[in-house]
């Protein structure tokens, strides 16, 4: 069973003589365990190194809370503890900072995530993602750890090959923060894809050879906005409208380039997905 710690107010005897000690900085948001260290070797007592023990564990079980919560993604709780053969209720307080599991659990808990130990402890946070060279090239996100490695394409070369299916178009994979995939941009799945703006059309907001993220999985064009379609065997980036009629208007920023509409289904034009972020390239 996991254990849990339940954080409550430090009794404060009568007899217990003031003590003192020199001013004590707030508790290290990325070093509990050595700020702890350095508080306790300070402390003038037991009452000070309890408090100052306190403050340390309960930021240490926020972080580790935060990690483990990192580490299963967009996976359900419920599917979670089903699988570890455990509640629901002991993730969720794990993961609020409320409780710590045991060693064993510990372990559990670090190959399900598909991580280690130390990691979900925190003890790899600096130097932890070595992206391309543990991460196999593919034609979808991979998640590991608190990253999420995404494949970038070449449009001009994947076009005729099935679109984002052909993995010699995959010319490296990129490393994303989990946390910004899963939450910022609120994806919880791997079907998303990287590629290069080709052409004018989009100025001056998007620029060719800028770089986007799209999702594939939002391709039914319900959220108008800016796109990655395909029109006559040639991949764009684009934004959709839809019009009464079943209608979908095409049009580009660029007002050099005129817009267009979306009538036959039988005409070579498909939305692929739709972008959701993008980087802009400073020549």
């Amino acid at each position: 069973m996991f254990m849990s710690t339940k954080r409550t107010a430090l009794p404060q005897p009568d007899d217990v003589k003031p003590y003192s000690v020199e001013p004590v900085p707030p508790v290290s948001v990325e070093e509990p365990i050595a700020w702890y260290l350095h508080q306790a070797a300070a402390a003038a007592d037991k009452a000070g190194l309890k408090t100052v023990r306190t403050e340390a564990r309960a930021a240490f079980m926020n972080q580790f809370g935060q990690r483990c919560r990192m580490a299963r993604g967009a996976r359900e709780i419920n599917e979670v503890a089903a699988t570890v053969g455990v509640h629901r209720n002991t993730i969720w307080n794990i993961e609020r900072g409320d409780s710590l599991p045991d060693a064993f659990e510990l372990e559990v808990l670090a190959k399900e995530y598909n991580t280690t130990p130390a990691y979900l402890l925190g003890g790899e946070r600096h130097g932890k993602a070595q992206p391309t060279a543990i991460v196999p090239k593919g034609v979808r996100a991979v998640q590991v750890d608190a990253f999420i490695y995404v494949p970038l394409f070449d449009l001009r070369s994947s076009a005729g090959k099935g679109a984002f299916n052909d993995i010699e178009s995959v010319v490296a994979i990129r490393p994303f923060d989990a946390h910004f995939i899963r939450y910022d941009l609120d994806i919880p799945h791997n079907d998303i894809v990287m590629s290069m703006v080709v052409g004018a059309s989009m100025e001056p907001w998007l620029h060719s050879k800028d770089a986007i993220l799209t999702d594939l999985q939002d391709h039914d064009a319900v959220t108008e906005g800016l796109h990655v379609v395909r029109l006559d065997g040639v991949l764009l980036v684009k934004k959709l409208q839809r019009l009464p009629g079943k209608i979908l208007r095409v049009s580009s920023h660029n007002r050099a380039y005129e817009s267009f509409d979306i009538e036959d289904a039988d005409q070579d034009f498909a939305v692929l997905g739709r972008v959701r972020w993008a980087g802009v390239t400073f020549n």
